[in-house]
Parts: C-alpha cells; sequence; structure tokens
C-alpha cells in the first residue's frame, strides 16, 4: 500500500502524515512503503540548544521487502515554554533558517563526499526536518572544549567554503538581473538583529559581566567606579558594528559558531571533514565577523595570539580558492583582498568578544543544568532579560571550566574595549 503508516509512537506529535511521507520520499526515492516502526527521543540528556526543541526519530520503513532506517534529527518551536517560544516566532528565528535552507539548496553542491553544510527534508517557520548526522559519524565537541588547531583549520575551510559559496551565488543573481543583486535589499527584514542592540537581553548581559568580574576578577579594574555602564555603552558599540557595509564584501554570516553548530566527521579515528549547522542567527555583513566570532567561542586567549594569523590565511587561501571568476573580478573591484580581509578582522574583534561574553554563560553550562536554569517559563523571560547573576555565578563557583572561560573573555573585553575609553 502506498504511503501506509502501521504504526506510530509519538510521531503524529512531531511530525504530520504528509510530512512523513515527503521525507521518506526524499529519503529512499520510493513512492510505495509501509512505516513499521518509530521511535522519537530527545536529542541530549539535556539542553540540545537555545532557540528550539530538538529531537531524534528513526523511522523503520519498508521498501520492497527491505526494510530502511531513516534516521532524522528534528528541531521545533517550543510546545512547553510559550515565553521561549513567542521570542522565537516573533524574531523570526525559523523563518531564517527557513530562507537559509532555500538559498542552501541553490549553493551548495549537491554531490559533495564532504560537505560543509547539511541538507533538509523539510524547512518550515515552525519545524526543520535533517539527516542525523551523527549516524553518518559526525559529532560536535564537548561543550565546555576549545577547539585544537587541526579541527579549527578544518572549520575555517568549511566557514570560507560557505562564505566563497554565496558570493558566488550573488554574484550569479547579479549576472541575471543585470543589476547589482543585494540580499539585505531582498530580505532585510528577516535579518534584522532582535537581541544584539540596545535591548533588555544586552543590559542583562552587561549587569552580568560587571558582577562576574567583581566576583571572580584579580584584576584591580574589577572595582572600577560605573563597571557595568561602561562596558553596557561598550557593548552596544560592538552591536552597531555587526551590519552592512557599504564598499565591501557582505555575505550572509552565520554568526553563532559555537561547538555544537560546528560538527566534524571522524573516519577510522581520523578527522576528515567539518559541516556548519543551525542557521537561525544569520546576518549580512562582512565575512570576518563570522571568521572572529567563530575564533572567539571556540579558542582560549594564549590559542588566538599563537595561532590567529594562521587561521586567517587558512580561511582566505580556501575562499579565494572557491570563488568563481566573475566573483574574483567582483572582489576585486571591491578591493576586498587579503589586506582588507585582515583589517576586517580587527574590526570584527571586538564584535566576536562581545558574543561569546554574551553567550559563554548559557552555552557552556552543562546541558541538564542550563535546561533546568533557563527552559523554565515561569522564570524565562527574567533570567534572559532582566538579571541572571545568581544562577550563573552559582554554576561558576562549582566549574571551575566554566568560569575561567567566561573570565578570559570578559577581561579581555573590558582591557580592549572599555579601558581604553576615556
Amino acid at each position: 500500500m502506498v504511503g501506509e503508516v502501521t504504526s506510530r509512537v509519538l510521531l503524529e506529535d512531531i511530525l504530520s502524515e504528509k510530512q512523513v511521507h515527503h521525507i521518506v520520499k526524499q529519503a529512499t526515492g520510493a513512492d510505495t512503503w509501509a512505516l513499521r516502526a518509530s521511535d522519537v527521543t530527545p536529542a541530549a540528556d539535556g539542553m540540545a540548544g537555545f532557540l528550539a526543541d530538538h529531537k531524534r526519530v528513526r523511522l523503520d520503513v519498508a521498501v520492497d521487502g527491505e526494510v530502511k532506517h531513516i534516521h532524522l534529527f528534528i528541531k521545533r518551536i517550543p510546545l512547553n515554554n510559550q515565553p521561549k517560544a513567542d521570542l522565537i516566532t516573533n524574531n523570526n528565528y525559523f523563518r531564517r533558517e527557513q530562507f537559509m535552507f532555500q538559498v542552501l539548496e541553490e549553493i551548495r553542491d549537491h554531490n559533495d563526499p564532504n560537505p560543509w553544510c547539511p541538507k533538509a527534508y523539510i524547512y518550515t517557520d515552525s519545524v526543520i526536518v535533517m539527516p542525523d548526522l551523527s549516524v553518518e559519524g559526525y559529532a560536535s565537541p564537548y561543550y565546555l572544549d576549545t577547539l585544537d588547531y587541526e579541527h579549527l583549520m578544518l572549520g575555517m575551510a568549511a566557514l570560507a567554503r560557505f562564505h566563497a559559496a554565496f558570493t558566488n551565488y550573488e554574484t550569479k543573481k547579479s549576472i541575471a538581473n543585470n543589476r547589482p543583486y543585494n540580499t539585505n535589499d531582498e530580505h532585510g527584514n528577516l535579518l534584522t538583529e532582535p537581541t544584539f542592540c540596545d535591548c533588555p537581553f544586552m543590559k542583562s548581559c552587561a549587569k552580568l559581566t560587571a558582577n562576574f568580574l567583581k566576583t571572580y576578577s584579580c584584576k584591580p579594574y574589577r572595582n572600577l567606579p560605573d563597571l557595568e555602564a561602561k562596558i553596557g555603552k561598550q557593548n552596544l558599540v560592538a552591536c552597531d558594528t555587526m551590519r552592512e557595509w557599504k564598499g565591501t564584501l557582505n555575505v550572509l554570516i552565520h554568526k553563532d559558531l559555537w561547538v555544537n553548530n560546528i560538527m566534524f566527521k571522524y573516519q577510522d579515528n581520523e578527522l576528515v571533514n567539518a559541516m556548519i549547522v543551525d542557521f537561525q542567527l544569520i546576518r549580512y555583513t562582512p565575512p570576518a565577523f563570522d571568521v572572529m566570532t567563530f575564533m572567539y567561542l571556540t579558542t582560549s586567549r594564549s590559542f588566538r595570539e599563537q595561532y590567529e594569523r594562521k587561521l586567517c590565511d587558512r580561511y582566505f587561501a580556501v575562499f579565494c580558492e572557491h570563488l568563481d571568476d566573475e566573483s574574483k573580478r567582483r572582489v576585486k573591484k571591491l578591493g576586498y583582498d587579503k589586506e582588507s580581509f585582515l583589517q576586517w578582522c580587527e574590526q570584527s574583534r571586538m564584535f566576536g568578544l562581545l558574543e561569546s561574553v554574551a553567550i559563554h554563560p548559557f552555552v557552556l553550562m552543562h546541558p541538564k543544568v542550563a535546561q533546568k536554569t533557563f527552559d523554565d517559563p515561569e522564570t524565562y523571560d527574567r533570567l534572559v532579560n532582566e538579571d541572571r547573576t545568581e544562577p550563573v555565578l552559582a554554576y561558576a563557583q562549582q566549574c571551575a571550566r566554566y568560569r575561567d572561560r567566561m573570565l578570559e573573555v570578559s577581561e579581555e573585553f573590558v582591557e580592549r574595549y572599555v579601558l581604553s575609553e576615556p
């Protein structure tokens, strides 16, 4: 029987029958199949991410007398936390990723054995369904770990391929339309930033940073008068840099490349590929903002001091290698060369630091603790938009690695951008 569903185990709570048909068709190519069993489990023991509920689903599908196993990773708008659901909906996080997957369908190489991004079976404004990459040998690093040189070099190459593919996309759009094509002009309503701006979230970020330094830093500036206000002012300066800049190259950037959002493939214990996932926070800005944000979210200060230039060199070499000829001419006309790129890296450093200061308190916390702390609808709005100091300081007291990584970026931000202010 075509598409007969013989058994469902919570599947109807996750996907409609029509969506299941669509997925099975794409995964197997079969028009005639029968769903023998399904299994739905949480994607992680605790919080797998902050802007969705995450599930893993296995479909056991009979096709031509053979049972095939389809493994899925699913993101959906939360059902049990209405404040978070409202935040996601009001700020278009799923609509952004829906748009990004539409673009990815055009720019990714569908036959690439080592792709830099995943495919998706379904992408709507409330649910994203992808193959479960863990079944294909991919894994994300441990949430508290920084990345080593080998992983960073591979990650930078994936990021460069992403930016080059998008540059080629806009070039082809420009040629087809016989005028410069600008994604921000066409889709800017989706690409506005609801969090990194003058808003309650950033005020809460400044409050936490100041309180964290006062509690755990040994530097004399921890008692600087009006420290919270000074940090808040520089936070907004950093936020303002994350935008489209005229007269240079702009691309869609990921903006959220902490370790959960880049997956690495291993074969026989050898590292073979890096894939970028989770495009809910895309922005349109010079590519260096992704480079520096990625570096600050995944490395230590000492590592950056030693390897930053080599990683930037690797990124730019791969980026240029993957540009088509028309894009190379366009980039040259914009004056976007190696020197310009490195200047943008320095200019985007401030935002890279701010991003790590702002999200480290969430993403470096143990997933179970993060879920208990930040996913309670009764306290969600207060902890996100008013004051998250108490639970963060308490966890920092328990976890030295959490405390040390947060302290490192907080101190660097203050030393680079707050103390230099008159």
